[in-house]
């Protein structure tokens, strides 16, 4: 039986096909980057940590009604505060020098006529950008946060209360130890300085906060 002119032609677009697609499939080079796996060798996996230390604060701003904003009789404002700092976070290590995750922050100063408090919840992204360039820092950090907040001003003297809710932003640096390696993971500590601000329409927060930082990674912890 011969094969008729249509049909030689269909194996002929056939076979084409066949070749020109073997020509465009992409063998990865054992050398190229891009096509190696990731190895965790300082961070990896679930990040759990918590920060706290001292802080200097200092808040402002009106009570919370749309009628006293911008009124300079209902403005009340604090010297400089002294307290306290503390905040929790749970990330994922995506790369040794890249963590994301939710974070929570709280922070608290008083005076005998003055207190100050403010809270932050978020999204916390860390970044290690020495770990190449500067392997001795390879663990020295930099950090950004971004959510909501909300800050209350209350006076305890002739001062009208002040509060509100909006932006919540914070940066900071810390440095890392590893102090405890077990099965895989590893615990490190070190030392942190921290900028964060809670601003809204009536009232607005600035600290500044300086302690220990703790976290505990689920993975990466090969020896240096």
């Amino acid at each position: 039986m011969k094969a008729g002119p249509l049909a030689i032609a269909s194996g002929i677009l056939f076979a084409t096909n066949v070749a020109a697609a073997d020509a465009l499939t992409v063998t990865p080079d054992a050398n190229d980057a891009a096509a190696q796996p990731i190895v965790h060798e300082r961070r990896g996996g679930l990040v759990v940590g918590a920060a706290g230390g001292f802080g200097l604060a200092g808040a402002s701003g009106y009570p919370n009604n749309a009628r006293f904003f911008d009124n300079p009789d209902y403005f009340s404002e604090t010297p400089l505060l002294v307290g306290w700092s503390a905040s929790a976070f749970v990330m994922l290590a995506l790369t040794d020098w890249v963590s994301i995750g939710p974070t929570f922050t709280m922070s608290d100063a008083d005076t005998s006529q003055w207190k100050s408090t403010a809270w932050g919840g978020g999204f916390r992204s860390e970044f290690f950008p020495l770990i190449r360039v500067v392997p001795s820092l390879a663990d020295l950090g930099v950090y950004g946060q971004l959510g909501v907040g909300l800050v209350n001003l209350e006076a305890r003297g002739p001062y009208p209360t002040s509060d509100g809710s909006q932006t919540f932003v914070g940066a900071g640096v810390h440095h890392e130890w590893r102090v405890v390696n077990v099965f895989g993971a590893h615990a490190s500590a070190g030392p942190y300085v921290e900028y964060d601000a809670v601003l809204s329409q009536p009232s607005e927060r600035h600290w500044l906060s300086f302690g220990l930082r703790v976290a505990f990674y689920s993975s990466g912890n090969k020896a240096d």
